[in-house]
């Protein structure tokens, strides 16, 4: 993908729109799960995401032809915006202070969980398409 300015006020506007999905999305799993707040919906979210965003480039890598407008869109914007390092990185803070061997279990799930499941996506796509 080249590198654009800011100024391409079309692809900005396709961030923030896949941005926007994403991000009310990921304020809405709360209420889908009542009881399950914080740490559980973390993990879940980020471990979708990180699913999400190995399908989407292991079918661009089998040679999908998916628009950079579409890559924008749901890789940048609303995967982007669904995904949340931030969050994840407090509440592993507030686990430390608290618990340390919660902490080293909610940083080991939340990191090698993603990459793995990045990995499963890409390589079912990968598989899908030959």
């Amino acid at each position: 993908m080249p590198v654009r300015s800011i100024m391409d006020i079309r692809l900005v506007g396709i961030v923030a729109c896949g941005g926007a999905i994403g991000a009310v999305l990921r304020y809405s799993i709360p209420s889908l799960f009542p009881g399950h707040y914080g740490i559980s919906n973390t993990i879940v979210i980020n471990l979708i995401g990180s699913l999400f965003l190995g399908i989407l480039f292991g079918a661009i890598s089998a040679g999908l032809d998916i628009s950079e407008e579409t890559i924008l869109l749901i890789g940048t914007g609303f995967l982007g915006a669904f995904t949340t390092m931030s969050t994840f990185a407090l509440e592993s803070i507030e686990l430390i202070q608290e618990n340390q061997f919660m902490a080293i279990l909610y940083i080991f799930i939340s990191v090698f969980g993603s990459i793995f499941l990045a990995w499963f996506g890409y390589s079912v796509m990968i598989n899908i398409m030959h």
